[in-house]
This record gives structure tokens, C-alpha cells and sequence, in this order.
């Protein structure tokens, strides 16, 4: 029977780590768009975190590392934490810049309790068996509920329009144009009240909140 001592810490630290991992996806895709492939991402990625654990490897004393059993003897799959987590990097690469963090941590974060349950249940891969009671799989199916409810919120929310964007990256006021130089398309549904001082005056091809048709107007009697 475990403490509880233990079990507080692990919940503590696991929250601190949750929310570490939840910024990770959002700093890898960043560092995605910078970059031609998300491969390479994911390249340097893993590059710097080797380069940590080897500097704190030294530090600590225990490198180079050597195992305790003979190879041989050890089941295959526990060399594959580092393709998983190859897997983990590239796929949040490639979702999160388009879906967001919070659709994909809670998809990710559901199909990791479902394993952790088969886990425990069966007691695969080296866990102590822990039979899936009924309170658990409630909170699978909790879980499951919230991102559906998540998913839900994101089908249902209206969509804005981003910010113009130069090459720099900041907002391009005096033209409001995108980078390719075309003009981003001002949403029928936004009323003049909603519109940026930027769109009215893209809309009446003149200076703010001026109509278009009168602008026209103007011009033709010139």
C-alpha cells in the first residue's frame, strides 16, 4: 500500500510537468514555422534536450551509461521510448499550429489514460497491476466527454480574423496587407461597430468608416 505522502508529491510534480509539456508543443511549432520541414523541428528538438541530459550526465557522474542486465535479456519494447517520443513531437508539430494546444493536450492526454488503464489492468510493460475499477473508467469516460465538449466549443466558436502580418512578423497598419501583398478578407457577418479602423477604410477604398459607394461618387464628380 502506497503512502499518501508519495502519492500528493507524484500528483504536485505530475501538474508542474503537465503544464511544462503543455508549452512545448506551442514553443516546437513556432520553431516549425522558422524552419523548412517539421522534421527539423523535431531535429533540434531532441538535439537539445541530448545535449542537457549529457551535460547533467557528467555533472553527476554516470556517463557514459551501462546496464545492469545483459541486453539480451531485455524485452524489446524498452528501447522504444525514444520513437514514441519522436512521434509525440512531430505529430504536435503538425496539429497544434492548425487545431491549437487545448484539442490536442486533451486528445493526447485522453489516449494517454485509456493506455495507462490497459496498463495497470494488465500489468504490461513492467506496472503493477491495478485492476480498472468502475471509478476509474468513469474518469476515462469524464475525460473522453471533455474533449468532445472541447471539440465542440471549437466547431461552435466564431472565427476571427488574424492580423496582418510584414515579413517581420508585426502587424502592417499603414497597408493591411498580408505578406503575399493581397488583402485580407474582411468577414460579412463583422457589423461596421466590430470592424478595426484598418477594415472600414479597406472597405470605403478611402479613409475610415467612409462608404464605399461614396467614395465612387466623389471620385466620378472629380
Amino acid at each position: 500500500m502506497q503512502s499518501w505522502g508519495i502519492v500528493f508529491v507524484a500528483v504536485a510534480v505530475g501538474l508542474a510537468t503537465g503544464c511544462l509539456l503543455g508549452t512545448q508543443p506551442s514553443a516546437n511549432g513556432q520553431l516549425g514555422r522558422n524552419l523548412e520541414h517539421p522534421l527539423q523541428a523535431s531535429m533540434i528538438s531532441f538535439a537539445s534536450g541530448a545535449v542537457i541530459v549529457l551535460v547533467l550526465s557528467l555533472v553527476a557522474g554516470v556517463f557514459p551509461p551501462r546496464l545492469v542486465t545483459p541486453a539480451g535479456q531485455l524485452p524489446w519494447w524498452i528501447w522504444t521510448g525514444g520513437a514514441i517520443g519522436v512521434v509525440m513531437v512531430t505529430t504536435s508539430l503538425i496539429f497544434v499550429p492548425r487545431v491549437g494546444s487545448l484539442i490536442w493536450f486533451a486528445a493526447v492526454m485522453t489516449g494517454q489514460t485509456g493506455a495507462a488503464i490497459l496498463l495497470d489492468h494488465y500489468g504490461w510493460m513492467g506496472n503493477p497491476r491495478s485492476p480498472a475499477s468502475p471509478l476509474r473508467l468513469l474518469g476515462a469516460v469524464l475525460l473522453i466527454g471533455g474533449v468532445l465538449a472541447i471539440v465542440e466549443a471549437k466547431r461552435t466558436e466564431r472565427p476571427r480574423q488574424p492580423a496582418a502580418l510584414d515579413r517581420t512578423g508585426k502587424s502592417d497598419e499603414r497597408t493591411g496587407k498580408t505578406p503575399d501583398g493581397s488583402t485580407p478578407e474582411i468577414p460579412e457577418d463583422r457589423s461596421p461597430e466590430d470592424r478595426s479602423p484598418e477594415d472600414r477604410s479597406r472597405a470605403g477604398h478611402g479613409t475610415a468608416g467612409e462608404p464605399a459607394e461614396d467614395a465612387e461618387k466623389g471620385n466620378n464628380s472629380g
